[in-house]
């Protein structure tokens, strides 16, 4: 039986680059949806306890500075599976058909089919779930897909997180709902069916996708994931006063973007259903039960005895603020939006339980894997193959990595340095070594220009046409503007500004 590699978002594992035909790897391609580097995956002393991505780690080589292309999901996957940076693509924004603005490009499953001959299957969220991220008909980027379920709620307005309709038409939907979930998660569904596709019998390699949607909102987890983090010792991001006074209006928009979060949780009793300390504890629970699924597909793959002829890649699309910079989304251009777990494992290329310190970037998986493969290069992809730095993660490599939010809008990281760049020309600058959670800007000190030189030549001379989210030309929505009876939203709409 041909042996299955998988690509894991979030993770990816390779295995020997020089093979025959005959031996062509399988892919075993894993995405996680929403996880940040708050994880023991990066740090033993975080709160968030993933087992299962360090058992994977340990098989291959962790990359611990890996960063998303664009801290939103339609633009980072858009990047992951196309090879191209929204400055190429014009993709910056989840609502975006991204088709429309790539008819022709062979998407990376594609590619691995019609140049390798690869038998492609996918299942749950690879790209954006919605209209955003079908394929065209007639043109499928998979042979076969097991498209993401729908959200199991707790029924007609039996949000876990306490908020109701009509008085939070927000928070008050399951789409933004948090707590201990008693009904079949829709991972489940999906890894079943990836499960049936290891059991089967294959006559040409297989490159199969396994898309985990949590831990996204809304977060859900089992009772078993909540019993490792209990209320009274979840622990919260570092939140100091005043943390935006040192940026400005665009950073601030990048804030809000879903200010009804951040606005009903502060104002929340402490530790009731609907706080920001509740809401932090589910996020966490949703990323324990997210590892659990990786650990299950990585059981399945070992129990088939594909596991030595599989390049398993493991990634996450972005990462997620919990209340750090008084935020509760995804969508800035800060560390904790951007910096994700990313695991590949390639028998024969890296050494097991590897970690590589250098800044890379996701939009390099689509080459990687090419070269992982066997497969002919695509010339015009804008990433770079990593495979110089999984059989020497101490090489030198003076490539930062890139994320953009919205046209414009960029950030570099390098080894040490997090620089930030908006359309308006105002500047960010953050030491990773000091300020891991990006607390002071030190754009402004004299002493850094040098540094902000070096970093400046990164930021693209190009960008393709294109918008950004709508909240990035709208006015910051003042404070307290999600509340209940506030009055904004409905003022915002009856501007036209939706």
């Amino acid at each position: 039986m041909q042996r299955i590699a998988l690509i894991v978002v979030g993770v990816l594992v390779v295995f020997a680059t020089e093979v025959s035909a005959e031996q062509s790897p399988n892919v075993l391609f894993i995405a996680i949806d929403d996880m940040n580097d708050w994880t023991t995956l990066f740090d033993e002393n975080n709160p968030i306890q993933t087992p299962n991505l360090k058992r994977l780690a340990a098989r291959g080589c962790f990359f611990t500075q890996a960063y998303c292309a664009s801290p939103g999901c339609n633009p980072s996957r858009t990047a992951i599976m196309t090879g191209y940076r929204p400055t190429t693509s014009g993709v910056y924004g989840n609502p975006e058909f991204w088709r429309d603005k790539l008819p022709d490009c062979a998407t990376l499953a594609q590619y691995f089919e019609r140049k390798g001959g690869y038998a492609t299957r996918g299942a749950g969220k690879i790209f954006h779930h919605g209209r955003s991220g079908v394929g065209r008909e007639g043109n499928p980027d998979f042979q076969e897909f097991f498209k993401k379920l729908d959200i199991r709620g707790p029924g007609v307005n039996r949000n876990y997180n306490g908020y109701k309709k009509p008085a939070n038409p927000r928070l008050g939907n399951v789409s933004f709902d948090w707590g201990e979930h008693d009904q079949k998660m829709i991972d489940v569904d999906m890894c079943e069916w990836v499960e049936a596709r290891m059991e089967e019998e294959w006559d040409k390699p297989l490159f199969l996708a396994a898309g985990i949607f949590n831990p996204h909102l809304p977060f859900y987890a089992p009772k078993e994931n909540f019993s490792r983090y209990p209320l009274d010792k979840v622990r919260m991001p570092e939140m100091p006063a005043g943390d935006l006074s040192d940026v400005g209006e665009i950073a601030k928009r990048m804030v809000r973007k879903e200010f009804w979060v951040w606005d009903n949780t502060t104002a929340a009793e402490p530790g009731s259903p609907g706080s920001l300390k509740k809401m932090v504890q589910c996020y966490q629970a949703a990323s324990d039960f997210a590892d659990q699924m990786v650990g299950r597909l990585l059981d399945k793959l070992d129990e088939t005895g594909m596991s030595d002829n599989t390049i398993i890649v493991l990634w996450a699309d972005h990462g997620y603020h919990l209340g750090d910079k008084e935020c509760c989304v995804k969508f800035t251009l800060w560390e904790k939006a951007n910096h994700v777990p990313f695991i590949i494992v390639a028998p024969g290329v890296t050494t097991p339980g590897s970690r590589c310190d250098r800044p890379v970037g996701l939009v390099d998986i689509y080459p990687t894997l090419l070269e992982l493969a066997g497969l002919p290069a695509k010339t015009d992809n804008d990433g770079i193959s990593l495979v110089p730095l999984l059989k020497d993660p101490e090489r030198h490599w003076e490539r930062p990595a890139l994320m953009t939010e919205g046209p414009g809008n960029h950030a570099v990281r390098s080894d040490r340095w997090r620089y930030i760049r908006y359309s308006d020309g105002v500047e960010e600058l953050y030491d990773q070594q000091s300020d891991p959670w990006n607390h002071t800007n030190l754009a402004s000190d004299s002493q850094y220009a040098e540094v902000l030189a070096e970093h400046r030549k990164w930021i693209p001379k190009t960008e393709a046409p294109g918008k950004g989210m709508d909240h990035l030309y709208h006015p910051v929505p003042p404070p307290g503007a999600g509340l209940p009876g506030s009055g904004y939203s409905r003022a915002r709409r009856a501007a036209g500004n939706k």
